[in-house]
C-alpha cells in the first residue's frame, strides 16, 4: 500500500515503512535542474578551441547537475546530467559533433556527488577533507608546472616567481576558505563542497572528458590536456563558491 511518500509493506503481519526512491517531486526536481543546466550550458558559456577544436567549454552548467546528486542521490543526479547532455545537444549542438563518451561524463557528474554524499550521510564516515582539498591542490599546481614547462620558449623569471606566489595561494585556499566561510549545516560546509566538486573534476573533466575528446578528433591526450589544466584553477574554486552558497536554500528544495 502506498501512502504519499511512503510505501507501506506488510512482513510477518507487521507494518514497514519504506520511503519511495522517486517521487513525482523529486522528478519535477530533477527537470528542473536538468532545464537550468541546459539553459546555463547551452546559452551562458563560451567554448574555448584546444588544439583548434571546441574542446573546452567554461561556464555554469554543471552546477545544477551536481546539486541534483547531492540532494537527492546517485541515481537522479545520473538521470540530470544525461538528460540535460542529451537534450541540450538535440536543441542546441554548439557546432560540434555528438559524442556518446560525454553523455556518460554528464550521467557521472551527477553520479559521483551523489555517491560522495551518500558514504558522508550513511556511512558517518570520517575523512579530513582539508586534508584530501590540499593534496588535490598540490596535483593541480604540479599540472599547470608541467604545462608551463613543456613550452619550448624560457619563460620569464617574473612570470615564474608570480605563478610560485598564485600556487601557493591555491594550494591554502581551500583551508583559508574553509575557516572563513562557515555554515550550520555541517554537511554542506564548504570543505565538502569542495571535495565533491574536485574529484569530479578530476575523474570526468580532466580524465574521462580529456580520453572522449581525443578519440573523436584523433588527437593526442596531452593535446587537450594543458588548457583542462588551466581551467581547473579557476573552475573547482568557482563552481564550489557558487555551490556552497546556494546551499543555503538546499533545505527548502530537498525532499527527504
Amino acid at each position: 500500500m502506498v501512502s504519499g511518500n511512503v510505501i507501506i509493506l506488510r512482513k510477518g503481519g507487521k507494518m514497514l515503512k519504506t520511503k519511495k526512491r522517486f517521487t513525482t517531486r523529486v522528478l519535477v526536481a530533477c527537470g528542473l535542474l536538468a532545464s537550468i543546466s541546459i539553459v546555463l550550458t547551452r546559452v551562458f558559456s563560451y567554448t574555448i578551441p584546444l588544439a583548434g577544436l571546441p574542446a573546452l567549454r567554461i561556464g555554469f552548467g554543471d552546477i545544477p547537475v551536481i546539486i541534483s546528486g547531492i540532494l537527492f542521490g546517485p541515481i537522479a543526479g545520473g538521470l540530470t546530467g544525461g538528460v540535460s547532455d542529451t537534450l541540450g545537444f538535440m536543441l542546441n549542438p554548439m557546432g560540434g559533433p555528438y559524442i556518446p563518451g560525454l553523455t556518460i561524463t554528464a550521467i557521472l557528474r551527477g553520479v559521483i556527488p551523489g555517491l560522495i554524499y551518500w558514504l558522508i550521510q550513511s556511512k558517518n564516515i570520517k575523512f579530513n577533507f582539508h586534508i584530501a582539498n590540499i593534496a588535490f591542490s598540490i596535483l593541480l599546481t604540479i599540472g599547470i608546472l608541467f604545462v608551463f614547462m613543456s613550452q619550448d620558449a624560457e619563460l620569464p623569471k617574473m612570470l615564474m616567481m608570480l605563478y610560485c606566489v598564485i600556487a601557493l595561494a591555491f594550494i591554502m585556499l581551500p583551508v583559508v576558505l574553509g575557516r572563513i566561510i562557515k555554515t550550520e549545516d555541517s554537511l554542506y560546509s564548504f570543505d565538502k563542497i569542495l571535495f565533491v566538486v574536485t574529484v569530479a573534476y578530476f575523474i570526468l573533466s580532466l580524465g574521462l572528458n580529456t580520453f572522449f575528446l581525443a578519440i573523436t578528433y584523433e588527437k593526442g591526450f596531452l593535446a587537450f590536456l594543458p588548457g583542462r589544466i588551466l581551467a581547473g584553477f579557476v573552475i573547482i574554486p568557482l563552481h564550489s563558491i557558487m555551490i556552497f552558497v546556494l546551499s543555503r536554500w538546499f533545505k527548502y528544495i530537498k525532499i527527504s
